[in-house]
């Protein structure tokens, strides 16, 4: 298990031990979700890295740290996104007092059967098209590919 499996690992005992108890083989969820966190970092850290121009007059120090620091970033962005969720008893979007009744119950919808479906407890096809569709509304792509739920995934399913 890789670093991110391990931050998942002991983030989620310590803070969603409900999830980690339904899970059917915590060791290998957690490290195949530390591969799949440490792929989406390269990915997304290569791809900045090829967008951004070297800085005229930068040091190698300086690029250094410019690279060093936007790497970081990068790994907290995706740290949030997929591994440091909600605990199993916090409120979350309940105290959002811009989503109305309908959206928090919409949100609450989606997580919830987000991570079942990550979790391996179901499928993609247990769901209806429209479902799908609600599923799909806003995630990010890295989020989707690890619910089944990508283009790809349900293409292969015959499910779009």
């Amino acid at each position: 298990m890789n670093q991110y499996g391990r931050i998942a690992e002991q983030h989620w005992q310590d803070h969603r031990p409900q999830h980690v108890a339904e899970l059917a083989n915590p060791e290998e969820f957690f490290t195949s979700l530390g591969v799949d966190v440490q792929r989406e970092v390269q990915e997304r850290w290569t791809s900045q890295r090829m967008a951004v121009s070297t800085v005229v007059g930068e040091s190698h120090l300086e690029r250094l740290a410019r690279l060093t620091q936007s790497r970081w970033e990068i790994e907290g962005e995706v740290l949030r996104e997929l591994v440091l969720l909600p605990a199993d008893n916090d409120p979350g979007m309940g105290d959002d007092p811009f989503l109305s009744p309908e959206e928090l119950d919409e949100e609450q919808w989606r997580e919830f059967h987000l991570l079942e479906l990550i979790a391996g407890r179901t499928r993609a096809a247990a769901f209806s098209a429209e479902e799908r569709a609600r599923l799909r509304a806003g995630a990010v792509p890295r989020l989707l590919e690890l619910a089944g739920l990508s283009d790809e995934a349900l293409r292969s399913e015959g499910l779009l």
